[in-house]
């Protein structure tokens, strides 16, 4: 059962990361990777120090912006509404709401996007509304403003996924013993009591290796929502790792697969970095972190 799944991992994940030599290559589309010249850390140097070095630095800044507020502001929610959908007694309700929370998760960004300019854009329902009142009108999807991007970024990211990420605190919740809960409300326990002392330390390994897991991945930033909300008046505030490589390896201003392949490369070893040093810190407090061992 799982030898298709491993066959996926095999040719499309680890076969391809030969490639990554190419950031040490001369970049020449007409050669294969391994035959073309060695040129060293000469991508790597272009990248930081070089004429699009303040642009790199630029995304480099709006990444970090972005993936650390994405864990502090989304990566709670998921949690409290897995906490909440399990404190309501009657399945029927239980279910309803799960299925409210969880739709969204099954739009593409496209069509959000979509959404967001039929009520955001000039033209769009809230600024034909503060016309009437006589206000002026916002330019939610077209300014410069770094808060009201991310506000925007942060508050549709957690209205998508939140409902999706509760399904896997929701399991967690079910494996906990119901008689828990029995003895503590005979002892006198409330409801808030039975979440502090039962539900959270039941669901707090599964939140510790998901907040490890998004620590490692935190530089990536969602390049596929942040695709979509990027245009020409937003980009110095809403340039990300992600869109500054596709920048480059797709061509737009001219391509250069192997500068952008060097640019990829270096994110990913900071997502390492940063994902060993959550996993040594989660050890630190007393926890297994992904794995168990020091």
């Amino acid at each position: 059962m799982l030898l298709p799944l491993l066959l996926v991992f095999l040719f499309w994940r680890y076969l391809p990361l030969y490639e990554l030599v190419a950031a040490f290559k001369m970049d020449d589309p007409t050669r294969a990777v391994l035959d073309r010249d060695f040129v060293g850390f000469q991508w790597f140097h272009s990248l930081m120090f070089g004429r699009d070095a303040m642009d790199f630095w630029e995304a480099f800044r709006n990444t970090l912006f972005i993936s650390f507020g994405r864990l502090l502001f989304e990566f709670p929610v998921p949690i409290f509404i897995a906490i909440l959908l399990n404190e309501i007694n009657r399945s029927s309700h239980k279910r309803i709401l799960q299925t409210i929370f969880t739709f969204p998760n099954f739009l593409s960004w496209v069509i959000i996007y979509g959404i967001l300019q039929d009520v955001f854009q000039f033209t769009g329902v809230i600024n034909t509304f503060l016309r009437s009142i006589g206000r002026e009108p916002f330019m939610f999807l077209a300014n410069n403003s770094m808060a009201a991007n991310l506000a925007l970024i942060f508050s549709t990211s957690i209205w998508r996924g939140a409902g999706w990420g509760a399904i896997i605190y929701l399991a967690s919740i079910s494996g906990i013993d119901p008689a828990l809960y029995e003895a503590a409300k005979i002892d006198g326990a409330n409801r808030w009591h039975c979440i502090r002392y039962i539900t959270w330390p039941g669901i707090k390994p599964t939140a510790i290796v998901l907040l490890i897991l998004a620590v490692g991945s935190s530089l990536n930033g969602g390049f596929d929502q942040i695709f979509q909300f990027r245009n020409a008046v937003n980009r110095s505030s809403l340039e990300i790792l992600d869109t500054y490589v596709y920048q480059f390896g797709f061509g737009q201003g001219g391509m250069n697969q192997s500068f952008a392949v060097a640019a990829g490369l270096f994110k990913s070893v900071i997502n390492f970095a940063l994902l060993l040093s959550a996993n040594k810190i989660a050890h630190l407090l007393g926890s297994d972190g992904l794995f168990r061992g020091k």
